[in-house]
């Protein structure tokens, strides 16, 4: 009998506990969002999906070997002037978002984007594929040499003196 009225005890107060914290929700305006159509403000900070932009892509392979997952595949054909990028590639199975392929490109084509929803069914639709046909790499121009100053001859440097 008294494990019976023991039970009932425990059971009002539950429901009281659980009441209370219905109560103090009670007169909230809720914060549901119709999701493909509202989407969250994200931070500037976010690091999303890696995006390359492969016209100022370099194909030095510093991101590739930055990454601490190889999930960065880049292949390259021949040498000098020849020179072709064939493959650009982020399998995103594999992919830990951590931002060390970005830290390093030296004309910041990769970047993480704020791009976070990528739903698909099959596995294999998760290597994104940047490059569909060969692309000759960026070559940044090289930054102009200063004009060097012509040497004063001694007699101008006897007149600055005086």
């Amino acid at each position: 009998m008294v494990r019976f009225v023991r039970e009932i005890r425990d059971t009002m107060w539950s429901i009281l506990v659980g009441m209370r914290i219905t109560g103090k929700y009670m007169g909230k305006r809720p914060v549901t969002q119709q999701y493909p159509d509202e989407r969250w403000s994200l931070p500037d900070r976010f690091r999303g999906f890696v995006h390359n932009d492969v016209p100022r892509c370099t194909a030095c392979k510093l991101c590739a070997k930055d990454c601490p997952v190889d999930c960065i595949y880049i292949e390259i054909e021949g040498k000098g002037k020849e020179r072709q990028m064939t493959r650009y590639a982020i399998d995103y199975n594999k992919c830990i978002w951590c931002s060390l392929c970005t830290e390093h490109c030296p004309t910041n084509c990769i970047t993480m984007s704020h791009d976070y929803d990528h739903s698909v069914y099959r596995r294999d639709r998760l290597v994104y594929e940047f490059v569909s046909e060969p692309v000759t790499p960026f070559k940044p121009p090289r930054p102009e040499k200063p004009a060097k100053a012509a040497k004063p001859t001694p007699d101008e440097s006897s007149e600055k003196e005086a």
